[in-house]
């Protein structure tokens, strides 16, 4: 005589549980999706601010770090980072924002000016100028002193492209591959500024440039002990970098503005820096000053002193609060500007003439319409 088998054994989650794994999914492999950090009143704060400000606050606490391996004092250097370079860094990046809407900008001169968008691209560019000028007060070399950025840079822009990533910009093309993502969010900016691709599998082109970036810069990091002469990184990194972009163009659907033909503005200022790093590698190797990196500075000493983590923790601060901190909803800084005018900020993708103009007959269209609601 057989004995029934017992059933198997059920299991039943509670709804704590199930609020749990839900909490945990949101935060590992829906991450993506997860645009919106918190919010207090009208104000919102996106993971995108929290994820910039790591990204800048790392770079720069590295840019200190190499200060310190050739002989210099990081916390003064934190100093006039904060002072010169960071503002520079700041109009640079947004400048060549805007550079890519120069249409809009004629249209709509306050509205394009006052929404939240920056070019990587523009934010070197800035921090070089303002380089030539820390050189020049400081009597630093200015090789010397790109060359901090250089080896910054690559970490840096591997944790912000994490961000990239969660905010939903510089999205990838559909693929049919097994490491496609789906962005749902609509406060995404893959979904609102290309609304076909909500629920699209796309490749996650951010994450493509999170691992290339963070693999140049473990390279750079086993370099350090053959750095020879001023320049030697910043030549490096620009070549290096260029060739990562321009392979993640191939991945890319993200509108970044044309130029002529094919050419994009990101590929026209990539082959600028091949160009620089070129220059800064022949100028270096010839005419730049033979160093030896003290390469018993470690960073974690760099992070342990209060004096230098004081500057550090304010790069965070301010680079959060510009990429990450939107007034009401996500893509807008403001509402209602002075004088009564009342623009469309919301924030767009680069190259964004094409769609407002498409837009401007429906826009007009339901301009009562919007005006009578947002009294209401």
């Amino acid at each position: 005589m057989t004995t029934p088998s017992s059933p198997p054994p059920s299991y039943e989650f509670s709804p704590s549980s199930s609020r749990l794994r839900e909490f945990l999914r949101s935060w590992t492999i829906d991450i993506h999706n997860r645009t919106v950090l918190f919010r207090v009143g009208n104000w919102i704060f996106t993971t995108y601010a929290f994820l910039a400000g790591t990204a800048f606050a790392t770079g720069f606490g590295v840019g200190l770090w190499h200060a310190s391996m050739v002989g210099l004092d990081p916390a003064q250097v934190g100093r006039i980072y904060l002072f010169v370079v960071v503002p520079a860094i700041l109009v640079g990046l947004r400048a060549f924002s805007v550079m890519l809407e120069w249409r809009e900008l004629f249209k709509r001169p306050l509205a394009t000016l006052i929404k939240p968008g920056y070019m990587l691209h523009g934010g070197i560019a800035g921090a070089t100028l303002a380089m030539i000028g820390v050189a020049h007060m400081t009597e630093i070399p200015f090789l010397r002193l790109l060359d901090g950025a250089a080896l910054a840079q690559p970490l840096g822009e591997a944790i912000a492209r994490l961000g990239c990533y969660v905010y939903g910009c510089c999205w990838g093309r559909p693929t049919e591959s097994r490491f496609g993502v789906r962005y749902t969010s609509v406060e995404s900016k893959v979904v609102r500024c290309a609304p076909h691709l909500h629920n699209v599998k796309i490749h996650p082109a951010q994450l493509y440039a999170l691992v290339a970036y963070l693999a140049l810069f473990v390279a750079f990091y086993a370099a350090l002990p053959y750095i020879t002469f001023d320049g030697m990184l910043v030549a490096m990194y620009c070549i290096s970098h260029s060739v990562i972009r321009l392979t993640l163009e191939f991945f890319r659907q993200d509108d970044r503005g044309r130029l002529w033909g094919r050419l994009t503005h990101t590929n026209f200022y990539s082959l600028l820096m091949v160009i620089g790093g070129v220059v800064a590698l022949f100028y270096g190797s010839t005419y730049g000053q033979m160093i030896s990196l003290d390469l018993s500075r470690r960073f974690v000493h760099i992070l342990s002193d209060a004096s230098i983590m004081k500057w550090i923790v304010m790069y965070g601060l301010i680079f959060g609060a510009a990429y990450g901190v939107h007034y009401k909803k996500v893509g807008s800084w403001i509402q209602n500007p002075s004088g009564g005018m009342n623009p469309n900020v919301n924030e767009l993708s680069m190259g964004a003439a094409a769609r407002m103009e498409a837009q401007s007959c429906c826009g007009d269209e339901h301009a009562h319409e919007g005006h009578k609601h947002h009294h209401h």
